[in-house]
Order: structure tokens, then C-alpha cells, then sequence
């Protein structure tokens, strides 16, 4: 009896996780900086699906998901920037503490963006701005 409800609930939680949606497709930049003598990596992705627009249509509001990564610590966190709209590329700024992957001090992000690209341009580490990329 043990050994059919084992069954019955592998086949459960099979039928579960192949149900789940699937991720949507998404781009990527990944950059590597040396903070310390560490190797910091620092990955930003967006979806491949046209952003949502603001009210008056002049921006786009764009969630990138930002993975940040050092020795073994790793953190994610989603965020929602503002990118002018009509552009061939737009550029926001982004501040990124570093407290998680155990490293003081933050980085500063200019990031470019449009549909379907998103790049990292340049990043300092403040305080102190030293430039990374």
C-alpha cells in the first residue's frame, strides 16, 4: 500500500511540474568585473516580448532581472526601469548593492535598451566611482 501511494504521488507531482507554464523567452547581457581580486558576475536579462508602455506613451517600462554573482553567493532581484520610448536605444541608471555577495559598496549601472537588446554600457563601483566597465 506504502509503495502505490509513493506511485500515485510521484505521479502527482510529475503532472504538476509538467504543467507549469514554461518561462518566457528572454535576452541577456552578462559582464565579469574583478571588485577586490573577486570575479563579479553581473547578468541582466529582459523578456523578448514588447514592454508594457506608460500612459502617455513616451517611456517603456521594462522588468530586467538582474542576477549578481560572486565566489559561491548569489543574489536575483527583478526591477522595473523607465527607458524613453521611440528611441533607437535608451539609457537608465540602476544602483546595485553588493552586501549580499559580501562585497562593500555598490554598483552604479548605465544601461541600454531596446526591444529585444539589453547591454550593459558602463558600471562604477562607488563610493569611490571606480570604473569597472
Amino acid at each position: 500500500m506504502e509503495m502505490i501511494a509513493s506511485i500515485a504521488l510521484l505521479a502527482l507531482a510529475t503532472g504538476l511540474v509538467s504543467a507549469a507554464p514554461s518561462p518566457a523567452p528572454s535576452v541577456c547581457s552578462n559582464d565579469v568585473f574583478t571588485i577586490d581580486d573577486r570575479p563579479v558576475n553581473v547578468a541582466l536579462c529582459v523578456p523578448e516580448s514588447a514592454p508594457r508602455r506608460s500612459a502617455d506613451g513616451k517611456r517603456l517600462i521594462v522588468t530586467v532581472s538582474e542576477t549578481v554573482s560572486s565566489r559561491g553567493a548569489t543574489f536575483n532581484r527583478d526591477v522595473s526601469l523607465d527607458f524613453l520610448a521611440g528611441t533607437d536605444l535608451s539609457r537608465t541608471l540602476d544602483d546595485v548593492p553588493l552586501d549580499k555577495v559580501g562585497i562593500g559598496g555598490t554598483l552604479h549601472l548605465t544601461i541600454g535598451y531596446r526591444p529585444s537588446v539589453i547591454r550593459l554600457e558602463h558600471a562604477l563601483l562607488i563610493p569611490g566611482a571606480k570604473a569597472l566597465k
